[in-house]
C-alpha cells in the first residue's frame, strides 16, 4: 500500500546539552502546528549519545497542505531554529514525486513575494 501522506522531517544534532531548548521551542510549534488544516500528525523525539539528537516532524494529508505550511507565519519559527543552528540541520520533504530538500522550502516561500 502506497503511503498517502507528504511529510517534513528535521534532525539536529547538537551537544546533548543544548537539546531541551530546541526541544521546548518545538514543543511549542507543536500546539499550532497540530490544529492546522490537513495536518495529520506532529511529533518531536530525542537521542542522546555524545551529541544530542533531535527529530521533528510532521506529517500532512497532502502535498499542498504542506505547502500552505511553509508559506505560513508559524513555518517561520521553524525556520529562525534551523538558521540559528551551530550545524545545520538535515531537512528532508518526503512528497509524491521523491524525497527534497530544504531547498523545497526555499522555492515554495520565494513563490509567495
Amino acid at each position: 500500500m502506497a503511503k498517502s501522506h507528504v511529510c517534513m522531517t528535521v534532525e539536529w544534532h547538537v551537544p546533548a546539552a543544548e537539546t531541551g531548548p530546541i526541544t521546548a521551542a518545538l514543543h511549542a510549534l507543536m500546539i499550532a502546528t497540530r490544529t492546522a488544516h490537513g495536518c495529520v500528525g506532529c511529533s518531536v523525539s530525542t537521542g542522546v549519545g555524545n551529541s544530542g539528537a533531535v527529530r521533528y516532524t510532521e506529517e500532512w494529508q497532502t502535498e499542498e497542505d504542506l505547502r500552505s505550511r511553509l508559506r505560513s507565519d508559524t513555518f517561520v519559527r521553524l525556520a529562525s531554529l534551523i538558521d540559528d543552528a551551530t550545524k545545520p540541520p538535515v531537512v528532508e520533504f518526503e512528497l509524491p514525486q521523491g524525497k527534497r530538500g530544504l531547498d523545497f522550502a526555499e522555492e515554495i516561500r520565494r513563490k509567495q513575494r
